[in-house]
């Protein structure tokens, strides 16, 4: 197998240059092959293919280890890419730590530590998608309160992506504003020690799906809220609905999905579409403390001007019926909806957003697609109490982000997102939509 001949090569060619550090002609050509991407077959025995890895941190460890090894610095790079080409073509498990200081809006300046860990379900299978877990322990200091929190997300793929169980958790006690429920209010309401509060959240969503046929899926979702405000601001209290729903802090829905998905890689897709609607029952029946239903609509699509270069485009419809509580309603901001807006600024009984985003990835002095990217994205959004409510209520955001990849098709996201309140500094892992 041509890999396994490269892994030969590699390990020959470090040993002459330890012995003849200046016999330097054979290594871009090493490099060359070893980063090859379309070079690399599957090896189907995995103690074969971990010592082929093992190869690849020897080879670096080797290379670092060369008198004047700064010189080496571009072969290093790439087989470092290359290590992360072999995991991914044989389906093996990475994990990557991330910690340290962060920012955003809502929570202000915080510290977080986490990882993330993907993997194959059937390393076997060569169109399966890699399913990963990520999660994230936060703690937070925002208008003179300490706040802590935990964020997880999950993208699981099973039997050739056949089966397909995503969701998210969070959690935690955090300092919130109250921003009242509509447009007006959100315009007119300016944050402060009068509008602060805090509560104690969580939810989780989650959506199970399996193919029906050809890239239809259907399946069953599940929504559950809790929200437990510990100190209210006078103008919460106010607020009918905010009163009412403060001592009924938890409600779960359930209902169903039906998606088409053509997406090539779900968490961040370079081309296809994905059509999605969702209907949800929260009912008292089944233990939810309102009752009310939600509707959701969404379509993405993905269009890939050149490799490293994606057209992404998102369009989106909530509407809610019934007596939605104050901390169920649809809502605009945050790190995935219109960011440089505080998340739940913008909430009603309907939204709707609009957002066209431009990915670049950077290409490496030898010409691959490196892990370095950047994002230039617009968008529009509207909240009413009706569909007819929409018009004249429409907000403006844009902004610009970096991108890491820190696994295959997995990045770490920094944004900075503008609007007619200010900017919004948001860091995440996978893509916004």
């Amino acid at each position: 197998m041509r890999v396994l001949s490269s892994i030969v090569s590699v390990t020959l060619l470090t040993g002459a240059i330890s012995a003849q550090a200046e016999e330097t002609v054979a290594i871009p050509s090493y490099a060359q092959l070893a980063i090859d991407k379309a070079s690399m077959e599957f090896e189907p025995d995995l103690a074969t293919a971990e010592k082929t890895v093992e190869s690849y941190d020897q080879a670096v460890d080797r290379l670092k280890d060369e008198p004047d090894s700064d010189r080496y610095d571009d072969t290093i790079t790439d087989l470092k890419y290359g290590k992360k080409h072999y995991q991914e073509i044989n389906g093996m498990p990475m994990f990557s730590f991330l910690g340290g200081p962060a920012y955003t809006p809502e929570q202000g300046l915080l510290v977080a530590a986490g990882g993330l860990y993907s993997f194959k379900t059937t390393r076997e299978q060569e169109q399966l998608q890699r399913s990963s877990v990520s999660m994230f322990v936060i703690g937070n200091y925002v208008d003179s309160e300490v706040g802590y929190g935990l964020r997880a997300k999950h993208s699981l793929f099973w039997n050739n992506n056949d089966i397909q169980f995503e969701g998210a958790w969070n959690a935690g006690t955090q300092s919130k504003h109250y921003w009242g429920v509509g447009y007006d209010a959100a315009q007119n309401f300016e944050s402060g020690d009068v509008t602060q509060y805090k509560a104690t959240v969580t939810n989780y969503e989650g959506t199970l799906t399996f193919r029906v046929h050809d890239n239809w899926f259907a399946g069953p979702a599940l929504r559950v809220n809790y929200f437990n405000p510990t100190t209210v601001p006078d103008s919460a209290l106010l607020d009918e609905n905010f009163a009412e729903f403060k001592d009924k802090p938890f409600t779960w829905g359930v209902g169903a999905t039906l998606q088409y998905d053509s997406r090539d890689v779900a968490v961040n897709a370079w081309s296809g579409s994905l059509f999605r609607t969702e209907a949800l029952t929260y009912s008292e029946a089944l233990g939810s403390q309102a009752d009310y239903e939600k509707l959701d609509l969404e379509f993405r699509h993905f269009y890939s001007v050149e490799e490293g270069r994606v057209i992404a485009l998102l369009s989106q419809y909530q509407q809610a019926f019934g007596d939605v509580p104050y901390y169920d309603m649809p809502e605009l901001g945050g790190a995935s909806s219109m960011r440089g807006y505080h998340q739940g600024q913008y909430r009603d009984r309907v939204t709707a957003e609009v957002t066209a985003e431009y990915r670049h990835t950077f290409r490496r002095s030898g010409g691959g697609l490196s892990a370095h990217g950047m994002t230039l994205w617009s968008g529009v959004g509207a909240v009413g109490n009706s569909a007819e409510d929409l018009a004249g209520h429409a907000i403006l955001s844009y902004g610009a982000g970096y991108r890491y990849e820190l696994q295959p098709r997995m990045n770490i996201r920094l944004d900075l997102g503008m609007g007619k309140h200010g900017a919004a500094f948001y860091f995440n892992f996978t893509e916004a939509f």
